[in-house]
């Protein structure tokens, strides 16, 4: 408990329990923003500095922990695997599980981070429905993707047999999130989900393609 209520100076309080919530509430809070927003490079770059803000404190002010900003890293290396890896997988787990075990560390009992990471969660939900009902979705998130991808070298031939396809019907073989599978006519694709996150087993429909994948959105009947 003594941890938490020493606030005599700056450097002090950067090590208080109350400092590494602030931090990681707000951090969470730009990662909310880049998540509905196109341009979110400024937002991401905000929630780094959060952190390296809450993990540098330990390392120059108490005893050279690297180890929770060595499992931060290491967590977040796993989530952007998982941002192009279809569906949702182990690797997505391993870097949740990274990235919240790196904020247990960062607090003087590892109970204070639970608790932490619960109300930041709770907050940011709710923040990101009140965007929902005004119109906002994770377009921030299938901008990145397809951003990334229109990079790589794409293969004409495939591209102009994916884009044969736009205008069908297809059925979601996979949670898209944004990214997974869908089946068009027995014929297995990747494919990217248009505005947000769709179940498995959605009647769907071809509206473009990216790169090697098939942009999809809900079919309207």
């Amino acid at each position: 408990m003594r941890n938490i209520f020493l606030l005599s100076n700056a450097d002090v309080f950067l090590l208080t329990d109350i400092a590494a919530f602030l931090l990681v509430l707000i951090g969470m809070f730009f990662l909310s923003l880049a998540l509905i927003n196109k341009k979110q490079t400024a937002y991401i770059t905000l929630f780094f500095l959060t952190h390296l803000i809450l993990f540098g404190s330990r390392i120059l002010y108490q005893t050279n922990n690297f180890y929770p900003l060595a499992i931060f890293i290491f967590g977040c290396i796993f989530i952007v695997l998982e941002i192009f890896i279809p569906g949702f997988t182990l690797t997505g787990v391993i870097g949740i599980l990274g990235y919240l075990t790196s904020i247990n560390l960062a607090f003087s009992d590892y109970r204070y981070g639970i608790l932490a990471i619960i109300i930041s969660i709770i907050i940011n939900i709710c923040f990101i429905k009140i965007m929902f009902k005004k119109g906002y979705s994770f377009k921030g998130l299938t901008h990145l993707v397809l951003s990334t991808e229109s990079n790589l070298k794409e293969n004409k031939e495939e591209v102009n047999e994916l884009e044969k396809q736009i205008g069908k019907g297809a059925k979601s073989i996979s949670s898209l999130g944004p990214t997974g599978f869908v089946m068009i006519n027995g014929l297995k694709y990747n494919a990217i989900s248009y505005d947000g996150y769709l179940d498995n087993n959605l009647d769907l429909k071809v509206i473009a393609v990216k790169g090697r994948y098939l942009i999809v959105d809900k079919e309207v009947k």
